[in-house]
């Protein structure tokens, strides 16, 4: 008796799995059309999938720009739909706009034959191997010699990174939106390193599976989105349009690499110096954004960047009610909130701006 309603259980929860799967992709699931896609090879094999949005308008600024999603995400971080695209609205400025989706996400693709393991990723295969390559074949296309950097969460630490080392000498400016860089003292990740044996079965976590599925709930029920977005700031379509396709798989090895650095907490401390220790080399102009309600990067693990840099030029910029915006910002939401496109996004154009002098 037990067994057979266990049976029936399994089979409502997979039968409403697949349902709502269905209904997430068919009501929300879409694909925006970039001006070029191209693929640009590392050097162990990959082919790094960079949308590219040219520059509209009279207007054409020298210095190209890459928009690099963060982790569990792809490049429809930076463009998810006309309104909501910090892409789009810096190619009518006249910005050259390149949107990488790292290895293991979206068009990237591995090319060699007899690729052991597709998943084995992790952060370093990032900044030693995507970007680098990325930044490479920008500055080849557009004869530039510089580009700034803009990241999101875990596209902002690629960021820092690459400011640490060779690379920083191409990047002209560094624009972080909630990248976390202090991982001391956040208790709230724990559970992370607890559970982390439950992913052994598993090359990598599937979340754009999981944000179909979410993507009819979170149209009806915001609140299940609270730990990435504040509820209070998203447009319900937004949100379950974000879940159907912002979404993406998350490597194991990533994710536990990750869980490591919390534990012992410290960032990149598998290095014999690790990232942590070295904010103090990078000199590039850098502009950090951060809200009050983001749960994933917290004040504490981003406010003490703009402290240690050695950078001339530093600004850290907190959004929230009580410093006069009209909303607390969550972490996805700093991207694609109700009011990011009229409060956010002027401000990274504003820092671009006064960094290429140009007149608005």
């Amino acid at each position: 008796m037990i067994g057979s309603l266990l049976l029936w259980l399994l089979g409502i929860i997979i039968f409403g799995g697949l349902a709502l799967y269905s209904l997430g992709s068919w009501l929300f699931a879409n694909e925006r059309r970039p001006d070029e896609i191209h693929y640009v090879k590392a050097d162990d094999g990959w082919e790094i999938a960079v949308r590219r949005y040219r520059p509209r308008g009279e207007r054409r600024l020298k210095t190209p720009i890459i928009m690099q999603h963060g982790l569990g995400a792809n490049h429809r971080d930076f463009d998810l739909d006309d309104k909501h695209s910090l892409a789009l609205l810096l190619a009518n400025e006249g910005y050259d706009c390149f949107l990488p989706d790292l290895r293991g996400i979206g068009g990237s693709r591995y090319r060699k034959a007899g690729w052991p393991n597709k998943w084995h990723i992790n952060f370093d295969d990032f900044v030693q191997r995507d970007l680098p390559a990325v930044i490479d074949h920008i500055l080849a296309q557009t004869g530039a010699k510089k580009v700034h950097y803009i990241g999101h969460s875990m596209g902002g630490m690629i960021g820092y990174a690459l400011c640490m080392g060779d690379y920083a000498t191409k990047i002209k400016t560094m624009t972080s939106f909630a990248g976390p860089a202090m991982f001391d003292g956040m208790s709230h990740f724990k559970p992370l390193v607890r559970w982390s044996w439950a992913l052994n079965p598993f090359p990598a976590i599937h979340n754009g599976v999981w944000g179909r599925i979410l993507a009819p709930l979170s149209y009806l029920f915001p609140v299940v989105g609270n730990k990435v977005v504040n509820p209070e700031n998203m447009n319900r379509a937004v949100l379950a349009n974000a879940c159907a396709n912002v979404l993406a798989p998350v490597p194991r090895r990533l994710l536990l690499q990750f869980g490591g650095w919390v534990e012992l907490g410290e960032w990149g401390s598998h290095l014999p110096e690790s990232y942590q220790s070295g904010f103090e080399r990078i000199k590039t102009p850098i502009y950090c954004l951060v809200g009050t309600k983001d749960f994933w990067c917290p004040l504490k693990a981003i406010t003490p960047v703009t402290e240690r840099v050695s950078s001339r030029k530093k600004r850290l910029r907190v959004f929230s009610k009580e410093n006069g915006d009209s909303a607390d910002y969550g972490h996805g939401d700093i991207v694609v909130g109700r009011t990011a496109p009229d409060e956010i996004f002027p401000t990274v154009r504003a820092w671009l701006f006064e960094n290429d002098r140009v007149s608005v």
